[in-house]
């Protein structure tokens, strides 16, 4: 059985979507290729209408056994889908009171803001990486101790490494949980990088947790790509602690 997608996810999904409807590539006059431009479109299409509901992914799967024979209609059918299910997406996160991308935090708004980020973490499927300046062994034991031991932990801080690491080192040694802690003193921004794909930007560091006024936003694609590849030459060059 399939399980419903939270209001975290449908942001995803709905910018993802969004993206590809904005990039959509030139399928021209010739028969699709494997492992073309076009083909990979379609493929990342799919996997995205087969997130949100089984009666998406069958239409899409329906669509593209037309592609052979009535290519054109089938890729007027895939983008009406597309166009469909984002304003779906839109309605659906109205009426979850969660119209707008992301949230925004004021002073004292603490237990909204650890419920999302919590919502955010645990949504991680096999890796989570935290880019935080000011990230310390406290938030550590509010937000990140409780993922799983099979999912990858990669914590990227500077300030209080000392501190993270008392919480980390002692976490592994009695759950074998697979953390990486690195120190470096050139973070610019507060992240969270979900599986190598999705990005959050955090407004304050999370050890405030709207003790002052920040805001959670996705990212979109394009510029979540950027900001993984910035961080991943960061992690690279990184001290290990």
């Amino acid at each position: 059985m399939r399980l419903p997608i939270d209001s975290t996810q449908k942001h995803i999904i709905l910018l993802k979507l969004v993206d590809l409807y904005n990039h959509v590539p030139d399928f021209g006059d010739s028969p699709i290729k494997a492992m073309s431009e076009e083909r990979l479109w379609i493929s990342q299409v799919g996997a995205l209408l087969s997130a949100i509901s089984i009666g998406n992914e069958v239409k899409h799967k329906t669509n593209i056994n037309m592609l052979v024979q009535y290519k054109d209609f089938a890729i007027n059918s895939i983008l009406n889908q597309v166009g469909d299910a984002i304003e779906e997406l839109k309605l659906d996160l109205e009426l979850d009171g969660r119209s707008d991308i992301g949230s925004v935090y004021q002073p004292g708004d603490v237990y909204h803001f650890f419920t999302d980020l919590k919502e955010i973490i645990t949504s991680v499927n096999s890796e989570i990486m935290v880019v935080d300046p000011y990230f310390n062994g406290e938030a550590f034991d509010a937000y990140l101790s409780s993922i799983p031991n099979k999912k990858s932990i990669k914590i990227l801080a500077d300030k209080y490494t000392d501190d993270i690491g008392k919480y980390t080192s002692k976490h592994m040694e009695q759950f074998q949980s697979k953390i990486e802690l690195r120190q470096t003193k050139e973070l610019h921004d507060r992240l969270l990088i979900i599986d190598n794909s999705d990005c959050w930007i955090v407004g304050q560091s999370i050890k405030d947790a709207a003790k002052k006024a920040t805001y959670l936003i996705p990212l979109s694609p394009s510029i979540a790509a950027s900001k993984i590849q910035i961080y991943s030459e960061i992690w690279s060059r990184s001290n290990e602690c």
